[in-house]
């Protein structure tokens, strides 16, 4: 029984959803303390409980603790089994965030999933479904193959948004993920959206305006798509990448809110990938957080514009369930390659 504490570095859900992607791969059972200790309120919220709940479903699972506001929990995963699966967070809690926990077991041994997720995809504290979509998918497709789809968008508090997922993965050992240059950027993409009921403001289009001319400064074609959709929540959002030879892409995005002008959502965004070009990086911040357990999969390195509590976080968890050895230098994080877990 591997023992995780939950309280270490930012000591929020992270270290919990990745402690049961990587129990899941390994085959490994897992002891977790002190969940979410560094927040408010401590122990799991929906999300987190209904991230125990997916991964214990495809890995049929022996689970103690799972519950509300609990602060401990014993994790025995059993082999994982390919097929389709429905989650439903039961709040606009991040569906993005349960997906999370799901990604490296799925994508990292041989099988096929469908995955429904169910609450709030764009949300704050959480990946928008854009930015797993259009930056994280196509970096983990040196591990497999994923696709998602937003069939409905779930905005706070109401949530209800629909992800749909399908993951083929590839059987290991995987060859050594590299992401260190940005190589020369072609293009920026980008995705602005509102609750339907805002059409009338124009909303999306005033968001994606603002981002355009806030780039145009790069000199780079910039192209963003406009979405209206039905949603139980008023709310609005962009997301923003990169587009370049090399394959990796940068991301960016904001939120709308209430007294929140469409304007600095759009503003907002494109100066966060600003930031995120000017730094050089291969691979974004919050891109880089979530590659951290893939890296300690197949060793590698990668270069990204902060090395964040997440990440640190992430690193931690990997170490402990795989045995894996990071290096951290300055924006530079190395992973010794782990002896493959035996399928």
């Amino acid at each position: 029984m591997i023992e995780i504490d939950g309280s270490f570095g930012e000591g929020g859900g992270a270290i919990l959803r990745q402690a049961l992607a990587l129990a899941a791969y390994a085959g490994r059972s897992v002891r977790l303390f002190r969940i979410r200790a560094g927040r408010e309120q401590p122990g799991m919220k929906p999300q987190h409980l209904k991230a125990v709940e997916a991964v214990a479903a495809i890995t049929g699972a022996r689970v103690e603790g799972a519950a509300i506001r609990s602060t401990e929990l014993v994790f025995e995963p059993g082999p994982l089994r390919s097929g389709s699966y429905r989650f439903d967070v039961g709040t606009a809690g991040a569906a993005t965030l349960v997906l999370q926990s799901l990604l490296l077991p799925c994508l990292c041994r041989a099988g096929e999933f469908e995955l429904m997720v169910v609450g709030g995809t764009d949300v704050s504290w959480s990946p928008p479904a854009d930015h797993l979509r259009s930056v994280t998918l196509p970096a983990l497709a040196h591990f497999g193959a994923a696709q998602l789809t937003v069939l409905r968008r779930g905005y706070y508090p109401k949530g209800g948004g629909r992800l749909e997922t399908r993951l083929v993965g590839g059987a290991g050992p995987h060859a050594p993920l590299s992401l260190v240059e940005s190589g020369g950027l072609t293009a920026v993409r980008g995705v602005s959206h509102a609750a339907r009921m805002l059409a009338p403001r124009r909303v999306a289009e005033r968001q994606a305006e603002a981002a355009r001319q806030a780039l145009a400064p790069l000199g780079l074609p910039v192209d963003i798509a406009l979405q209206y959709a039905e949603a139980y929540s008023v709310g609005s959002g962009i997301t923003l990448w990169t587009l370049a030879p090399s394959g990796a892409s940068l991301g960016a995005s904001a939120l709308g809110a209430r007294g929140k002008r469409a304007e600095d959502v759009g503003r907002e965004a494109a100066h966060a990938l600003q930031g995120e070009i000017a730094s050089g990086a291969a691979v974004d911040r919050h891109l880089a957080d979530q590659l951290i357990p893939f890296l300690a999969v197949s060793g590698g390195c990668l270069v990204t514009s902060e090395v964040t509590g997440h990440a640190r976080s992430n690193i931690y968890v990997s170490e402990r369930v795989l045995g894996a050895a990071f290096e951290v230098e300055g924006r530079r994080v190395t992973a010794r390659a782990v002896t493959p877990v035996p399928a």
